[in-house]
């Protein structure tokens, strides 16, 4: 498993996008192109090459994912940038910053974990997965998803725009990388952040408790902010109404930058 560089546009200041499990690096929606009018942001996306279950127990780690991630930021010359980063990506950012302080200046985290608490609901996932016909893939997220990705807070273009894209079925890579959640563990790790770290949590997300994923990371990470956000749902990035350059503007000012 390796994240790859899937777009690289704007100018200015360095924002790197890390996705969720999906990982196609598309999930931003319509607030790429409005961070891509004042940042520079690259996009990552993340590969699966085939591999046998011993190399893959290797390779599939957070730590080496997280690996990749900083060479395919460096790669185009980026030698400090923003993070921004959701659900299962939010980990990857998490050990990406730990392990290179020196690139990543400042962390903005979305309904995200240091620790999944509820392992044994992914590890089912994990198993379940493989059996889910790819018919039923696609009506659960043409018909389903959007039901249960955003709450009460919601954009129609958002939701209009999720449904264009196909996402990643629960292939090979998809499995793996569920496979991947249920063997972390950074708690013991965050202390060491000592970069701003924003993090928000949606009330009714159904996807991770953030609310209490995020406050538990918030107690142990000793420059971080917590911000609750009510009625969203677990995909909140596309919501034009949270003002995300704005809140990325506030994060470079604490950083330095």
């Amino acid at each position: 498993m390796r994240a790859e560089l899937l777009s690289d546009r704007g100018e200015g200041l360095p924002v790197v996008y890390v996705p969720g499990i999906d990982g196609t690096g598309e999930l931003l929606l319509g607030t790429a192109s409005r961070l891509e009018e004042r940042f520079r942001l690259l996009r990552l996306h993340y590969v699966a090459e085939p591999a046998s279950a011993a190399v893959a127990r290797e390779s599939d780690t957070y730590a080496a994912l997280a690996a990749s991630c900083a060479e395919a930021i460096r790669a185009p010359g980026v030698d400090a940038c923003l993070v921004v980063a959701e659900s299962f990506g939010g980990a990857v950012a998490l050990q990406l910053a730990l392990d290179n302080p020196d690139l990543v200046r400042g962390l903005i985290v979305v309904n995200s974990f240091a620790r999944f608490p509820a392992q044994m609901r992914v590890w089912l996932g994990w198993k379940l997965s493989a059996l889910v016909p790819r018919f039923a893939f696609d009506l659960f997220r043409k018909l389903l998803a959007p039901r249960l990705l955003f709450a009460e807070r919601r954009d129609q273009k958002a939701i209009a725009e999720f449904r264009e894209l196909w996402g990643t079925f629960f292939d090979d890579g998809y499995r793996r990388r569920m496979g991947m959640i249920t063997r972390l563990d950074l708690r013991q790790r965050v202390g060491e952040l000592t970069q701003p770290l924003v993090l928000l949590a949606s009330d009714k997300d159904r996807v991770v408790p953030s609310v209490r994923t995020l406050g538990e990371l918030h107690e142990l990470a000793p420059n971080s902010t917590l911000e609750v956000v009510p009625g969203a749902g677990h995909l909140i990035l596309p919501l034009e109404e949270l003002g995300w350059p704005e809140r990325i503007e506030e994060l470079r000012q604490r950083a330095g930058l």
